[in-house]
């Protein structure tokens, strides 16, 4: 075995609130030093150092991506080479795939197919109920035992407010959180069941009235919220909101953290950076749910991450086939590819000082392990040595000609920042020729 040793490299670890620059050194699977001005002959023994010279380029934790859909299982494997390209080493895949994550043995599976010390590590959220309008529970106990991290019933909101609080009840017990998709589907006429034919395309407003689509209430998210508060007050669990978008969802998490509610929440590059006048030129790219929304919505989501409401940010990735988005708008899929954008999009808020480095790492990789009792990731000796490694100032250009999955809402949209390598276990499980080139054996 060999040592691999990243001079003169920017370490930031919000674990411990390291924002410096060393030299890194790793040996095998582990992150045997973090030292000023690296001398071979530090170490024991004369195996042979593979050395970077990483001057001007940051070290962080890898990207912790709590909210993936990989359609199909079988996409599970290219979804984590895509999503080591693009800096993260953990995922969480929700139940809406084929089959669906609602048994024990489906989870048991996943588990082992996604095995892989070089891949990004893969999580799974069991489904709540048999199925998105059913009123029986899944078996959340033997899940759990199976490695389910948390329950959801992902893109569908859990509905019935007796099934929710049995299932928070059970989950409290067991010590995993509920995830929820907010969105009162009635409301919105996206529930299967309504006898009604409306269906909910977009935001509803003047953008919606003026483009002749059915508009979907922004109050629709914060009465979700607001009912399950009170059943998640009840009941004791730790109640996660998904991809909050709305100035009221947001206001609503606030003061519930305030009053001390086990509560957190993340948002989606879409939501911060996007609102719903992109619709304007009936792309489906922005067909989204939830849809985009009002600039004041988009404002107070920024709002949310500057003082600490939104804990994580996480991809919210749904690729789509072409053929399902080059339809007309309302009968085109709902969703967009994600874990290829997530960290360059991530990247604007630093680069327009919204936000600092530091704090955008932590939105993507400690606080994302805090909200689901994972390990927290941390760059100091003796720790994993998974981590990425990017150039913070180089100018990208998002191009969905490039992209592997699609489609895109941000084709086009210029940044800072690029992924030059993910290591996992201490070996690169992506390295781009830019980083290539920097080493020496």
């Amino acid at each position: 075995m060999t040592y691999s040793v990243f001079k003169s490299i920017k370490v930031i670890n919000p674990a411990t609130s390291l924002n410096d620059v060393s030299d890194v050194v790793v040996e095998n699977n582990k992150i045997i030093a973090i030292v000023k001005n690296f001398k071979q002959e530090d170490l024991d023994d004369k195996r042979p150092i593979t050395s970077y010279d990483c001057s001007g380029l940051v070290m962080s934790p890898g990207i912790i991506d709590i909210r993936v859909n990989i359609g199909k299982t079988e996409n599970l494997i290219l979804t984590q080479k895509i999503a080591a390209e693009n800096g993260i080493t953990s995922m969480v895949i929700l139940p809406n795939q084929t089959p669906k994550l609602n048994n024990p043995s489906i989870i048991d599976h996943i588990q082992r197919q996604s095995e892989n010390s070089s891949l990004p590590k893969v999580w799974v959220y069991g489904a709540a109920t048999k199925d998105d309008q059913s009123l029986e529970m899944c078996e959340l106990g033997l899940m759990s035992e199976m490695g389910a991290i948390g329950f959801t019933n992902g893109n569908k909101s859990i509905k019935n407010s007796l099934v929710l609080r049995r299932v928070m009840s059970y989950a409290a017990m067991i010590n995993r959180p509920i995830i929820q998709h907010a969105e009162d589907e009635d409301l919105s006429g996206l529930n299967q069941a309504s006898t009604t034919s409306i269906k909910g395309e977009m935001n509803e407003g003047e953008i919606s009235t003026r483009l002749g689509l059915i508009g979907i209430p922004s109050c629709a998210e914060v009465i979700m919220i607001e009912r399950d508060i009170r059943l998640a007050k009840l009941t004791g669990v730790h109640y996660h909101v998904a991809h909050v978008s709305t100035r009221d969802g947001i206001d609503v998490i606030r003061k519930a953290k305030k009053d001390g509610v086990k509560i957190s929440c993340d948002t989606a590059p879409p939501y911060f950076t996007l609102n719903e006048t992109k619709l304007l030129s009936y792309d489906t790219a922005f067909k989204l749910s939830p849809p985009l929304r009002s600039e004041d919505d988009r404002l107070a989501v920024i709002e949310g991450i500057q003082d600490g409401t939104i804990d994580a940010i996480a991809s919210d990735h749904r690729a789509r086939s072409k053929d399902t988005k080059i339809q007309p708008f309302s009968a085109a899929s709902i969703g967009a590819s994600g874990i290829e954008t997530l960290f360059l999009v991530t990247m604007e808020l630093v680069n327009k000082k919204i936000i600092s480095i530091d704090k955008a790492i932590s939105l993507l990789t400690v606080n994302p392990a805090n909200i689901l009792n994972l390990e927290i990731p941390s760059l100091d000796q003796n720790k994993n040595a998974t981590f990425i490694i990017f150039d913070e100032n180089i100018p990208s250009k998002i191009d969905k000609n490039n992209l592997k999955m699609s489609p895109t809402p941000f084709n086009g949209r210029k940044s800072f920042g690029k992924i030059l390598g993910t290591f996992i276990n201490g070996q690169p499980s992506f390295i781009h020729n830019d980083l290539k080139v920097k080493a020496e054996k």
